[in-house]
């Protein structure tokens, strides 16, 4: 297999406009995204003007953990391609939008360096995530926060009290954590909690514009932080807390009649965070950083019941100008899908 010298490649991508002008824009402090990290898949290799690029840093190595023949891994991004298995995607990118600041807009413009073009680009894996700050620490949330699909308590990750893990690592896992440890951050209070969605099924999986344009609204579905603090002292759920340490346990412990009560209580129905709202509102703020993205973001159902996918067109006359990250030096034509971006059928049905 090949593998890439990080240092090398990263000075090469440097060169390239689109990572320029990435480098170039200042931190927003303001900055906010709904997704940790985002591994899209495509059915076909990367473009050859990408592979000819990165070409002079590879190296033969040998790497038993790699599936894929060849394996690039930058600080921006990474990329796998040529697949042993050949069931998997031909080409694999996982990118981190929260952590390095990437609109939409700048999501499409790295895909597109690779492979050319994001039109059949899918999302095999999302991390979404809320983000909590000054209110509750991870070991505090961990004592509220009920996930209905997982059918065993939380796992105190190395028994430190800051990671706590809903389910095996896989479809739907969920975990609240420190973030400000993780970030070396001192006397803040920052607990994130992170929901994996991966997607196996390959005739499910939503293209990258799909997923883009979706609203989500199952995002953080059956995920609720209880405001166990309206319980009273007798509540028989206040001493299976205690017994137990978590609500998602004591939860557990109770039969269906007592289960069926205790969803109808304020605690339920109020809780202390909305995480599904909160998602969604982080989702538009998102997408508003890209405003012609937005524009179809915001409209997307509209379009999608105007349509009644019964027709052989494959495209509609819905169109966005190309991305635009305002770069003003050289073309950015060479690295960047060209053409407006039209909206294929298959991106406004389920199909």
């Amino acid at each position: 297999m090949f593998l890439y010298n990080r240092h090398r490649v990263t000075e090469i991508l440097d060169t390239v406009p689109v990572i320029q002008n990435l480098m170039s824009v200042g931190v927003d402090e303001n900055f906010v995204c709904p997704y940790d990290k985002l591994i899209i898949g495509a059915g076909v290799l990367p473009q050859q003007p990408f592979i000819d690029l990165v070409r002079p840093a590879s190296f033969p190595a040998d790497d038993d953990d790699s599936f894929y023949q060849n394996k690039l891994i930058v600080d921006l991004f990474s990329v796998q391609w040529s697949p042993m298995n050949p069931l998997a995607p031909a080409t694999s990118i996982m990118l981190n939008p929260w952590k390095h600041r990437l609109t939409p807009d700048v999501v499409l413009a790295l895909v597109d360096l690779v492979l050319g073009n994001h039109y059949d680009a899918f999302i095999m894996k999302s991390d979404d995530k809320v983000d909590c700050i000054q209110s509750l620490t991870s070991e505090e949330l961990s004592k509220r926060l009920y996930v209905a699909y997982q059918k065993k308590p939380p796992q105190d990750y190395q028994r430190l009290g800051q990671t706590f893990l809903y389910g095996k690592r896989g479809w739907q896992q969920v975990k609240n954590y420190d973030k400000a440890e993780e970030q070396g951050l001192a006397d803040t209070t920052w607990t994130r909690i992170e929901r994996t969605r991966r997607q196996k099924d390959k005739h499910t999986m939503k293209t990258l514009l799909q997923f883009l344009f979706d609203d989500r609204a199952d995002a953080m579905k059956h995920m609720i932080v209880v405001d166990t603090d309206k319980f009273s002292g007798k509540d028989k759920i206040m001493r299976r807390i205690k017994k137990y340490g978590t609500f998602q346990e004591a939860f557990m412990s109770l039969d269906a009649d007592e289960k069926r009560k205790l969803k109808a209580h304020e605690a339920f129905k109020k809780p202390i965070i909305d995480l599904g709202s909160t998602f969604r509102a982080d989702l538009d703020k998102w997408m508003s950083g890209s405003p012609r993205l937005y524009f179809t973001f915001r409209n997307y159902p509209v379009l999608k019941a105007s349509w009644s996918g019964n027709d052989n067109l494959s495209f509609k006359v819905v169109q966005l100008d190309p991305i635009n990250l305002q770069y003003t030096g050289f073309p950015l034509e060479p690295y960047v899908g060209k053409g407006k971006y039209k909206l294929r059928q298959s991106y406004l049905t389920d199909e």
